[in-house]
């Protein structure tokens, strides 16, 4: 490229650049974020504040900050939980007689206050006043040295225009490269240092050597070509099932059987060994109460006189589910057989009873 459209170039991303940045900076720095931090006095029942500047469309929020309470008790009696029914109201100024006041936004009553946040207004450009009535148990605040305070966050407006700038400050190192380039140029020509000479100098360099083109790929037939492919094929799959697979079931393990295919009495012993949980976390074996803990071994001394490990287990309807869960737990720890009466099967059975012949 020619020194003077390198130059030019050059200057026009220098002098661009440069502008946007510093435009840019002082737009940020010109942005009204907290247009009203006003000292206000909690002992009369309305407050109003001065007019202030809104130079931002963005959603302000309404707050008011107080000193930390000198003890536990006056942060306990008096704190932002007294705000709550209060009402606040902003009116956005205008420069025309018949309305020189607009009411634009109000919050009706106050029923949240969190770390004095009391409300959210959106607004635009423009000059405004807060007027706020307060409730009565409002003025014990007034030792706290209030703070009426509108604020928006600027986070955002700082991370954009950081960006700009870094972009600008990358155009501007640009500018300059190539300015030096071009005033390089120039020197290296008027010091009579030229390029090396041509005999056609106006006429295009190129390249009349043909381009070596490389053998075709050969086609997969051999067996360490399909050797690869498979073994990649392979891996992907093992990776496929290891992440995607089946998970081992967790849990304990239910039968679901007819309910007549278990009889009470059809137990092959003369007293059947039952577990019964009651509330609060009360354990029997047989009806005599044991320990939680002694659960376990009262069962295994149970079993070892049986031949047959079955153990019917029951339980209160108000029983705690895991209550529950831990005597079937140590049943099955035991190596016992569980059935578990359900209320629908104690019915069932005591209907089956009654309406059985006697002998």
């Amino acid at each position: 490229m020619p020194p003077k459209i390198l130059l030019r170039v050059g200057l026009a991303f220098l002098l661009v650049a440069s502008v946007v940045y510093f435009l840019t900076g002082r737009w940020l720095h010109s942005r009204i974020f907290t247009p009203l931090d006003y000292s206000v006095s909690l002992e009369s029942r309305q407050l109003k504040s001065p007019p202030f500047l809104v130079n931002l469309r963005d959603e302000y929020f309404v707050s008011l900050r107080l000193d930390d309470a000198t003890n536990w008790e006056e942060a306990q009696r008096c704190n932002e939980s007294n705000l709550l029914g209060s009402e606040w109201r902003i009116y956005k100024l205008s420069s025309k007689a018949p309305q020189p006041r607009v009411l634009w936004a109000d919050s009706g009553k106050v029923e949240r206050v969190y770390e004095l946040y009391i409300g959210t207004v959106a607004a635009s450009s423009g000059q405004y006043e807060l007027e706020w009535d307060l409730p009565p148990n409002a003025a014990c605040l007034y030792q706290r040295h209030a703070q009426l305070v509108v604020h928006t966050g600027r986070t955002g407006y700082d991370i954009v225009v950081s960006f700009v700038q870094i972009c600008c400050l990358f155009l501007i190192g640009t500018g300059g490269a190539l300015i030096f380039f071009a005033i390089a140029r120039q020197l290296k020509q008027a010091v009579g240092i030229a390029e090396s000479p041509r005999m056609f100098p106006d006429m295009p360099l190129r390249n009349l050597l043909p381009i070596a083109k490389h053998a075709p790929l050969r086609v997969i037939h051999e067996l360490p070509h399909w050797g690869l492919l498979c073994g990649a094929m392979l891996w992907i799959l093992i990776f496929i099932f290891m992440i995607f697979g089946p998970l081992p079931s967790k849990g304990l393990f239910v039968s679901w059987r007819k309910r007549d295919a278990v009889v009470w009495e059809k137990s092959p012993w003369p007293d059947s060994l039952e577990v019964y949980i009651r509330t609060p976390a009360r354990s029997f074996v047989n009806g005599e109460e044991v320990d939680r803990n002694d659960l376990r071994s009262k069962l295994i001394e149970q079993l070892g006189r049986r031949a047959e490990w079955t153990v019917y287990f029951e339980a209160d309807a108000d029983t705690p589910y895991m209550d529950a869960v831990y005597a079937i737990d140590v049943i099955q720890g035991c190596g016992a057989k569980l059935i578990w009466v359900t209320p629908k099967m104690r019915e069932q059975w005591q209907h089956t009873a009654e309406s059985s012949p006697k002998n």
